[in-house]
């Protein structure tokens, strides 16, 4: 009784289950604001900028993955997959690569991490979308 108090107290409280989904919605918003402004790099950008906005959407997907791990029945074994397969290829770009050639590399892997949310989308029913 005294932790469930302390922890009450301390604001660990579990959200319900239409806010835990909710804030995942918000979050998988956030992930799609990071994938536009990585694939949106100018071509004055360099590979180490690609490397920032891939660092953008590695924050976003924490956010998604900690969220998705309040909303009972979820998913997101897609969403991990492909964006995994993005952090790889971001890892893999020469450090001599144009942005047009590192951008052409990565677009099919943004792709598949923007279809993967999308479907996770679709499952929440996230407004706005």
């Amino acid at each position: 009784m005294v932790l469930i108090l302390a922890c009450a107290g301390a604001g660990c409280v579990q959200p319900s289950e239409e806010e835990a989904e909710a804030q995942l919605c918000r979050d998988l918003d956030e992930l799609g604001v990071a994938l536009e402004n990585m694939e949106n790099i100018s071509v004055g950008s360099s590979v180490g900028d690609i490397r920032d906005g891939r660092d953008q959407v590695q924050s976003a997907m924490e956010s998604v993955r900690s969220s998705a791990d309040q909303v009972a029945n979820i998913r997101v074994d897609e969403l991990n997959a492909a964006y995994e397969d993005l952090d790889q290829t971001v890892q893999d770009l020469p450090d001599d690569a144009t942005v047009v050639e590192a951008i052409q590399t990565i677009r099919p892997e943004i792709q598949a991490v923007r279809d993967a949310r999308q479907n996770l989308t679709a499952e929440l029913n996230c407004t706005g979308q």
